[in-house]
């Protein structure tokens, strides 16, 4: 067993986190409780140039917290597992809560205009600040968990440019929509890679596939779709603005690819970033030019590289007390 580590996360915290280490400047926009956790978050986000001042504090907020545990299954392969309890003392941990809609004229005042803006949370917030930067150009990336409400999720259809899910969370997608609506359409199945339309005219009832890479000494699968996202939104971001309008197939796999690369890579490390903490950027771009070449990757490559930093031990109830502010 291995001391626990305590990094921001959620799909769109990853997203954030990797793009900036990829280079761009990111920022999340969040309503989080004034709180030890929170603190902690936006430190380890601060640690990768995150740009943290659209996140809010308040005793309205709240700072979600979840545990990830990494084990195996019967045939020794390994395999993660969510906790929203605290193993202390059995209680829920603190769940998310949105950013209130009413915040919204207020936030876009303070935000620059983005090249890319990614959402995979389907509230009323998320739907306007898609709205408003849409209007001046960015690129609008869907990243949904499930349907849930289908008219908010038929709404956030109509603004999307790009919807990403994954088909063991949301397992008839296709059958519900047999004719494209979002100009970039991607299905992940996890190992097995990914399926997707693309076509700015929404005319496609095709699915491409395109098949995984082949992976040695896999440690963690979690994170790998947050990787692929943000691989797929740094490739497609270099055409600019409206970059769906001109992107050819042979872009589109590219960029998928990319992303591709990068989950696969990010499986040999625990954790959702697990490359963040072992590689720097030069090196990942290194390895995933290999793995773009050769289609595999495996850890052994790596000679053993010590970690880049380590997170000190901690107890989740350290995260809930009350303490002054840092």
């Amino acid at each position: 067993m291995t001391p626990p580590k305590l990094h921001a996360g959620g799909s769109c915290g990853n997203v954030v986190a990797i793009l900036s280490f990829l280079d761009w400047e990111t920022y999340p926009v969040a309503r989080l409780a004034d709180d030890p956790a929170s603190h902690k978050l936006i430190n380890d986000l601060k640690t990768w140039n995150v740009r943290t001042n659209l996140i809010s504090r308040d005793n309205s907020g709240s700072t979600p917290i979840i545990i990830q545990r990494i084990t195996k299954n019967k045939d020794g392969y390994p395999i993660h597992k969510f906790e929203f309890r605290n193993p202390e003392d059995g209680k829920w941990l603190p769940s998310y809560k949105p950013v209130l809609s009413k915040e919204v004229e207020n936030i876009t005042k303070l935000a620059p205009i983005p090249k890319v803006f990614y959402f995979d949370r389907i509230n009323r917030a998320a739907i306007e600040f898609a709205k408003y930067f849409k209007k001046f150009g960015a690129i609008i990336f869907f990243e949904p968990s499930s349907i849930g409400e289908m008219r908010l999720f038929e709404e956030c259809l109509n603004i999307a440019d790009i919807i990403k899910y994954s088909n063991d969370r949301i397992v008839n997608y296709s059958e519900l929509f047999p004719k494209q609506r979002v100009a970039l359409e991607i299905e992940t199945i996890g190992k097995d890679g990914l399926n997707y339309r693309y076509g700015k005219n929404l005319t496609s009832t095709k699915w491409t596939h395109l098949k995984s890479f082949r992976i040695g000494g896999i440690v963690d699968a979690a994170g790998a779709g947050d990787w692929c996202s943000a691989g797929i939104i740094s490739k497609i971001e270099e055409f600019g603005f409206n970059a769906l309008d001109i992107l050819s197939k042979e872009n589109i796999e590219d960029a998928l690819l990319y992303g591709q690369a990068l989950g696969a890579v990010n499986c040999c490390f625990d954790g959702a970033r697990g490359i963040m903490y072992n590689l720097d950027s030069y090196e990942l771009n290194n390895i995933v030019t290999k793995v773009l070449q050769n289609k595999e990757f495996s850890l052994a490559i790596l000679n053993n590289k010590k970690p880049i930093n380590k997170t000190k031990p901690f107890k989740i109830s350290s995260l809930l007390k009350n303490e002054k502010n840092i």
